[in-house]
């Protein structure tokens, strides 16, 4: 449902906002839709330390020596690519708002001084000026501002110049339809268990039980892991490893091992 509307948008020649939660499948559904689409495209990802010259200008070393080229957002520009941007939210609110200016008056002025413009006839032999593609547009994906991803509220920021779409964790039906797919060999009364177990913890995250949104990334590691295991020990031994390191996001009472018993 959310490619059908982002093709609806896409068709008008909108550019994209995917908002959701991190692991939620933003990535996954992009790459599908582009592939669908059979369109190619550039990626970029932001974060806290990027500038507005690494937004524009990427250093390379050729022969020993540092070289500055286009970033993908220039490429993008030029041959009318779709350009991704991942990580929105972690960037500076200063570097992402020239996006802005980018989307809404079609012009950018680079950091070594070219000019992007969305206007042909703004050229007029006029050197440094580079047209914007027809086809070029923009995805972009950012978490939910706030505890605990801790990132800007992009949407809050830019979002009036996207097309915005919500990600969410997909329905215990069709995820554990995808799990099937990762785990063939795990058991279907232990996929339905870790379903429901996730969908357990993804309530006391939305009453603020526990702090960590846990998403479908985490689920689809752990049947992965069984997968690759042999499962016969025990779910608790072997989700131990993919889940060990989020372990302190969970907040006492909570008995996180109960929902994942599943007997000898």
């Amino acid at each position: 449902m959310v490619m059908e509307d982002m093709l609806k948008d896409f068709l008008l020649g909108e550019h994209l906002l995917l908002v959701g939660n991190q692991g939620v499948g933003k990535n996954k559904v992009v790459d599908r839709f582009l592939h669908l689409l059979n369109r190619p495209r550039e990626y970029l990802q932001l974060h806290r330390d990027t500038t507005i010259q690494s937004l524009t200008l990427q250093p390379s070393v050729k022969d020993g020596l540092v070289v500055y080229e286009d970033s993908p957002l220039v490429k993008a520009v030029k041959l009318g690519h779709i350009l991704v941007i991942d990580e929105a939210d972690k960037a500076p609110t200063n570097v992402t708002c020239i996006l802005k200016t980018l989307v809404e008056s079609g012009e950018m002025i680079l950091s070594d001084g070219r000019r992007l413009v969305a206007n042909p006839a703004s050229v007029r032999g006029r050197k440094n000026v580079t047209v914007i593609h027809s086809d070029f547009r923009m995805i972009v994906l950012a978490n939910r501002p706030g505890f605990p991803f801790l990132g800007n509220d992009f949407f809050g920021t830019l979002g009036d110049i996207f097309s915005c779409h919500a990600v969410d964790n997909p329905k215990p039906d069709s995820e554990l339809a995808m799990l099937r797919l990762y785990g063939p060999e795990v058991p279907e009364p232990v996929l339905q268990k870790l379903v429901a177990a996730f969908g357990e913890l993804r309530s006391l995250a939305d009453q603020g039980i526990i702090n960590y949104p846990y998403s479908t990334r985490e689920v689809v590691n752990i049947v992965k892991h069984l997968q690759q295991c042999q499962w016969r020990k025990g779910l608790l031994s072997c989700s131990r490893v993919p889940l060990e390191w989020k372990k302190a996001w969970l907040l006492p009472p909570f008995d996180f091992c109960h929902p994942f018993k599943i007997g000898n």
